[in-house]
């Protein structure tokens, strides 16, 4: 079957409850008030879905949506962008997936609750020519996903999302090993290294450095870097995840890893300029550089 989408993004998807404008971040025993609210779509699979499409990408979703009434975020936002939505609704009785996200300092903190399993069973992806996968965790308790992906000819990247638990299980090394592309931040990256996990994905580790820039690392090849864009930074939920979207975009196009990093640079400034992680996004597709020889196999 030929592929229909340029991309489908497969993992946890949240309804983000983005607290902003706070003097400082919550303390034991102490209150602070926040001086705006999002409620909006979010996780890694759904932001870099959402920042997919912006590109002009033909982009879906996969997963299992939060429970009512989160859900309805998610499955307006998913239509506002004109994503495929191929999700199922949460178990009856499921607890609602949703992460509080604290901002403050031009950081934040994360509140989340993940219950149930990221993906419905049996698996299935709709035709597309990559696989973007959400989180280590998702791939780890899916792990019938990338051989899915691969048989029906697509390329595949993960990104790693901060999880102590999902590091600490078996087989992490080998998972990523079974992708193309792997998107940790830096602080992620350190930890796998501390850890004695090796982070070698068949063709790049990419390495999301926030306002260092980024680093590409191809796979028996040498080291490539460029800084952040400068913004204005209102909220960097889901910056990383915006980040993705621009590499893939880019890397699916041909474009040379420097022009790959660019754009996901881009992406990046565009996402910390903006509370929430995909809320009413701009077109983007003025950012994507015409298609070009691929450095990266």
């Amino acid at each position: 079957m030929s592929a229909t989408l340029d991309l489908v993004a497969a993992g946890r998807i949240y309804c983000d409850l983005v607290f902003a404008g706070l003097d400082a971040a919550p303390a034991p025993g102490r209150e602070v008030y926040a001086g705006a609210l999002t409620i909006a779509a979010g996780g890694g699979a759904f932001i870099t879905a959402a920042y997919a499409a912006a590109l002009g990408m033909k982009a879906g979703l996969a997963g299992v949506l939060p429970a009512p009434p989160f859900d309805a975020p998610v499955q307006a936002g998913a239509a506002a962008l004109g994503i495929l939505a191929l999700v199922t609704p949460a178990p009856a009785g499921t607890d609602p997936q949703i992460t509080a996200a604290i901002v403050a300092g031009g950081d934040r903190a994360f509140v989340t609750r993940r219950p149930g399993a990221a993906l419905s069973e049996p698996l299935a992806l709709p035709p597309a020519r990559h696989l973007h996968i959400g989180e280590l965790a998702t791939l780890l308790d899916h792990p019938r996903l990338v051989p899915l992906a691969r048989a029906a000819g697509m390329s595949v990247s993960l990104d790693c999302s901060w999880d102590a638990a999902a590091f600490a299980r078996p087989g992490v090394g080998e998972a990523i090993a079974c992708v193309d592309i792997f998107l940790p931040n830096a602080e992620e990256a350190e930890r796998l290294a501390a850890l004695g996990i090796a982070a070698v994905p068949r063709v790049a580790t990419v390495v999301k450095r926030g306002a260092a820039g980024a680093r590409a690392l191809p796979r028996g090849g040498q080291p490539i870097e460029v800084g952040a864009l400068p913004a204005a930074v209102v909220d960097p939920t889901g910056a990383g995840d915006a980040f993705n979207a621009g590499f893939i975009a880019a890397w699916l196009d041909g474009a040379p890893v420097a022009a790959a990093l660019a754009l996901g640079a881009a992406c990046g400034a565009v996402a910390v300029a903006r509370p929430g992680g995909a809320t009413a996004l701009p077109d983007l597709r003025q950012l994507r550089p015409a298609p070009a020889r691929a450095a990266l196999p």
